[in-house]
């Protein structure tokens, strides 16, 4: 994994760190991924670490790249400046998605209570909006104006025909932000016919995070088994809204020897290697392949399925040695 925290040049102290998955040819389903943008809450006083890197490792375990924003707080919190904020770290990862492997029309924004209101402001009012929205019990209305430090616009008035499709979760025990404020959003989506879902935890305190015991801070309040399902019920959502990554292959299969009509990377190795002429080829791109101590346990099976586990050959060279194998009679003579 790939991190590092860029400044932004929007306003002063706005940082974005990058938590990029590395590419493998063993998983080239995945060359290139969805990310999630992550937004902390903290009031728009500080940007909270509980729902910073947990939430970014929550994604990226799903196979997500992830991006956390800390973006401007108290003295610099007056919209837009974190609205500004927000809009350049969404450029950045677009204007890097080719070097970063992200899918750039693939960018889902979660953002937690004060991060949720600034995730919900990108996707209603930015300049350039996510493919996805992910509010966890966000602040959405403007009621709240005496606990923040600047005033904020309430954002159920600011839904409109871009306005990205959206995960939504929160709890009717939130004493600090209460349910209705996720109701109004829920419900103006449903006027504009933007998609959504939305869960409702009965209980649970605010400002839960993964409400797993290791983002809880030694907090029992901020334990929660049942609302801990929210990552599971997010990424089912994403799936719906991204697409699952690519997985129609099959395993390489070895043709019975008996059954063989050629020589040919997909047949027994044993086969191939009782002929002189195929086992100087095979020796030929795969020098002293007959010195590791496991090659006794190779000859039954391809040597295709054997590159897979060895990746010794690029397809392009394997390719090369099949179609030679398959120039060699099957009946040379030894």
């Amino acid at each position: 994994m790939k991190t590092e925290t860029l400044a932004l040049q929007s306003n002063p102290n706005v940082t974005l760190t990058t938590y990029l998955l590395d590419a493998s040819p063993e998983m080239p389903n995945a060359s290139v991924r969805p990310a999630v943008l992550i937004f902390p809450g903290g009031g728009y006083r500080f940007c909270s670490d509980r729902e910073a890197e947990p939430v970014a490792m929550a994604f990226l375990a799903q196979g997500y790249h992830a991006f956390v924003l800390r973006y401007s707080l108290n003295e610099h919190a007056a919209f837009p400046k974190p609205l500004q904020d927000a809009e350049e770290a969404l450029e950045r990862i677009r204007a890097n998605a080719e070097a970063w492997g992200v899918i750039p029309d693939k960018v889902a924004v979660c953002g937690f209570s004060a991060g949720g209101h600034l995730a919900a402001a990108l996707g209603t009012m930015g300049r350039i909006r996510p493919n996805a929205l992910i509010l966890a019990y966000p602040v959405i209305l403007n009621d709240l104006a005496d606990l923040l430090p600047a005033p904020i616009p309430s954002l159920e008035q600011k839904v409109d025909a871009q306005t990205p499709p959206t995960f939504l979760f929160t709890t009717t025990d939130d004493a600090l932000v209460p349910v209705r404020h996720s109701l109004a959003f829920a419900s103006a989506l449903e006027r504009a016919g933007i998609p959504f879902e939305m869960h409702i935890f009965q209980e649970g305190a605010h400002g839960l995070s993964l409400a797993t015991p290791h983002t809880s801070g030694g907090l029992r309040s901020m334990v929660n088994r049942d609302v801990a399902r929210w990552v599971e019920l997010c990424i089912a959502w994403l799936e719906k809204r991204f697409g699952e990554f690519v997985s129609d292959r099959e395993l390489p299969t070895t043709t019975a020897a008996s059954e063989a009509t050629c020589y040919s990377v997909d047949i027994p190795l044993g086969v191939c290697w009782s002929n002189s002429q195929c086992k100087q080829l095979i020796l030929s791109y795969l020098p002293e392949i007959d010195q590791s101590p496991n090659f006794n346990l190779a000859l039954p099976v391809s040597l295709r399925t054997v590159n897979m586990y060895i990746r010794a050959l690029d397809e392009v060279a394997l390719n090369e040695l099949d179609r030679s194998l398959r120039a060699i009679p099957l009946r040379s003579v030894e």
